[in-house]
């Protein structure tokens, strides 16, 4: 259900993740968290939608055809027009050197599959949520 007056109610969200399923849930999780989200197959599906449309959060996943989490992400860090949109990365690698990685390349937050709406409701009072 939807945080009242949560700083994140209302903005969108880019949900990438080459398995369907995946994209089903986190999209379900992430609207009755009161966001809007949209979604890709993989991260150059992706890197149109970020062309064309206003996003305020990517959350991708790492492993995908076409163009991995890592490559998307660093992608977005390096475009100016891009890089103030937060990332969070959703994988099943729970492995420190995917994080450090994912983090070193400008990631927000990390995640492990499956996502809870508890997790994603820390991740987005940390990123949305400044008091400073």
């Amino acid at each position: 259900m939807a945080q009242t007056n949560a700083p994140w109610q209302g903005k969108s969200v880019l949900v990438v993740d080459d398995y369907l399923a995946v994209r089903k849930t986190v999209k379900e999780l992430v609207n009755s968290l009161g966001m809007i989200p949209t979604e890709a197959e993989n991260g150059l599906k992706a890197q149109e939608i970020l062309k064309n449309k206003p996003i305020d959060l990517v959350i991708t996943d790492l492993v995908m055809p076409e163009m991995d989490g890592f490559e998307l992400t660093e992608a977005i860090k390096n475009d100016p027009a891009l890089r103030r949109i937060p990332v969070v990365i959703i994988s099943t690698h729970a492995d420190a050197k995917y994080i450090f990685r994912a983090l070193r390349l400008g990631a927000d937050d990390y995640l492990t599959k499956p996502p809870t709406a508890e997790m994603v409701n820390t991740v987005l009072t940390r990123i949305f949520d400044h008091d400073w």
